[in-house]
């Protein structure tokens, strides 16, 4: 090699490594409270792929149970964002919490089922009149089970509505203390399978689409929206880049999915099918928030002025970080 040639793959290298070096030291600490389950298909493809760092975040994921559990890790400044759903940002913000949804990037109206034991007389949704029916309280649920009551002819004063955490109301159902649950499809499965004996099945969701759609999306607490702007440009563009892994190669999604949820390739195709994969702000995600926030202060949840509702929840959804990456995304005026 000629002395020129050695000095100018030398500064090459040294311009290489200069930039590696550099890329590591900008990238920004930041911790994000992740819900566990299907529906958050995006995020753990963020996750798998190395887009948090190639976008220059420095990630530290809690694990959480639920979109309520995250969340609260969030607006406890806990961590910088997190994953939750539409119907736990209504009742944070009418209860007084500075939530503030930044991207959703998910959607669904068949994640959430009605799981229930034929063998306790559960055989049709009518048939939940008068039986134990579980849900976790304060998540979407919690107002799921409202909904889809209601599209039954039934209301929360037809049942007894318990408050259990998802584990609890698998093996609660498996060994038929409970009657019927609502809560993801994946614990419907699990249920059937620790019951072993073929009580356990899934009522008819026919028509739930009318009535009730889950949004799943990322959130953060005041503060940080104002003080850590670049944070979460950094999280809206890893989903972006996690959508995109999604649409170009849904395989490689579902491998990714059952991977982290330590279930099966089938189980995952299942829960991908199920979700609607776009990173947005949408006029449906305020529209829903309002009706979240009906039923918070109907079953009193919360107290405040329905015809207030609206500007409320539009102040809780943030733009500016969706805006700044991806302007064509933002929907809502």
């Amino acid at each position: 090699m000629q002395r020129r040639d050695f000095l100018a793959a030398g500064s090459a290298l040294a311009l290489a490594s200069s930039g590696a070096w550099a890329q590591q030291r900008a990238q920004i600490p930041a911790v994000f409270a992740a819900s566990e389950g299907h529906s958050w298909a995006v995020p753990f493809v963020a996750d798998a792929e190395k887009l948090w760092a190639k976008e220059g975040l420095n990630v530290t994921s809690l694990g959480f149970t639920s979109g309520r559990l995250s969340a609260e890790a969030a607006l406890a400044g806990k961590a910088d964002f997190a994953t939750t759903t539409d119907s736990v940002v209504a009742l944070a913000a009418l209860q007084g919490q500075k939530v503030k949804v930044f991207a959703e990037f998910a959607n669904s109206s068949t994640q959430m089922l009605v799981a229930a034991r034929r063998d306790k007389g559960v055989v049709q949704p009518q048939d939940l009149r008068g039986k134990k029916f579980a849900t976790m309280f304060g998540t979407a649920g919690h107002y799921f089970v409202n909904r889809y009551l209601g599209l039954h002819g039934l209301t929360t004063k037809d049942v007894t509505v318990l408050n259990l955490r998802p584990p609890e109301m698998i093996s609660a159902l498996a060994q038929g203390s409970i009657d019927a649950f609502a809560w993801d499809w994946w614990a419907a499965e699990d249920a059937a399978k620790v019951e072993g004996q073929g009580n356990v099945h899934v009522l008819s969701s026919a028509g739930i689409d009318k009535v009730f759609q889950s949004h799943f999306v990322l959130i953060t607490n005041e503060q940080t929206a104002d003080s850590k702007p670049e944070v979460l440009q950094a999280a809206v563009r890893a989903l972006i880049g996690a959508e995109q892994v999604l649409n170009a190669d849904a395989e490689k999604g579902a491998q990714i999915l059952a991977a982290r949820t330590r279930g099966s390739i089938e189980s995952s195709r299942n829960g991908l099918s199920r979700n609607a994969t776009r990173v947005q702000l949408a006029p449906r995600l305020l529209d829903d928030l309002v009706l979240g926030g009906q039923w918070a202060i109907s079953e009193k949840l919360a107290q405040a002025n329905p015809a207030e509702l609206r500007q409320l929840y539009r102040q809780a959804i943030d733009t500016r970080a969706l805006s700044a990456v991806a302007a064509d995304r933002v929907k809502l005026a």
